[in-house]
């Protein structure tokens, strides 16, 4: 799972910290979230499941296929969802 990619003395473990952080820091927080509830939802279990879950939402309220339910919901018609692929 690559949980453990470094090993430094001591004398080292803030400058290798301080690098690490500057790494995760240039890289997608949205992913990072995903990939930490991920490796979190095996060991919390309900809590880890729900906290996938409540994160994927939150990307799918973001779509355009959310947009087509919202917008149909405000203007009192059926969402018209053909144009969005099936999974």
């Amino acid at each position: 799972m690559g949980l453990v990619n470094a090993v430094v003395p001591s004398a080292e473990l803030r400058a290798e910290t301080e690098r690490w952080c500057q790494d995760l820091l240039a890289r997608s927080p949205t992913a990072l979230a995903l990939a930490k509830q991920s490796f979190n939802a095996d060991t919390a279990h309900l809590a880890g499941v729900a906290d996938l879950g409540f994160t994927a939402l939150e990307l799918f309220y973001e779509t355009p296929e959310a947009m087509e339910g919202v917008t149909a919901f405000r203007e009192k018609r059926a969402p018209d969802f053909r144009r969005f692929p099936r999974r």
